[in-house]
């Protein structure tokens, strides 16, 4: 593995209902692999049902909006730019996403660590301007921490 980065949204207070936490954009030519997400919630009912989380790519057909820039760090290999134009907190969704895997995560104190072994990791097209991305669906006011670390595929 050459460069590998790790890109993480500004907590968000998230309300009822889907929104796309990180987007990750790669420019026509080349694709990324994910090698890791993680998702915390910091809900304080213990009751609440868990939330939903999905990672996905999308053809960038309609795009949504996203509120505010996510940092994205270099964490191995030589320095190289990422070359990604990177989304968090969406306030309009998209709506072409393809979902890769899904899951719950506890709303409660919820949290997410999810490792891909190599050589299986989710992969972005590289056919044009695609994205990968993690999308997070609450039914409870929770901030909302995520990253995803990745590399070029």
């Amino acid at each position: 593995m050459d460069a590998c980065y790790v890109t993480r949204n500004t907590v968000f207070a998230a309300t009822a209902g889907a929104k796309t936490v990180l987007k990750l954009v790669s420019p026509t030519g080349f694709a990324i692999k994910v090698h890791e997400i993680a998702l915390f919630l910091d809900g304080v009912t213990s009751t609440a049902v868990p939330a939903t989380w999905d990672l996905f790519t999308s053809d960038e057909t309609t795009a949504g909006t996203g509120s505010g820039t996510a940092v994205t760090s270099q964490v191995k290999g030589r320095a190289q730019a990422h070359g990604l134009t990177v989304t968090q907190n969406h306030s309009v969704e998209g709506t072409t996403y393809t979902v890769l895997k899904s899951g719950f995560v506890p709303q409660f104190m919820g949290s997410l660590v999810i490792q891909n072994p190599l050589g299986t990791e989710e992969q972005s097209p590289a056919d044009a301007a695609d994205s990968i991305g993690l999308r997070i669906n609450v039914t409870a006011n929770v901030n909302v921490l995520a990253w995803i670390k990745w590399s070029r595929a």
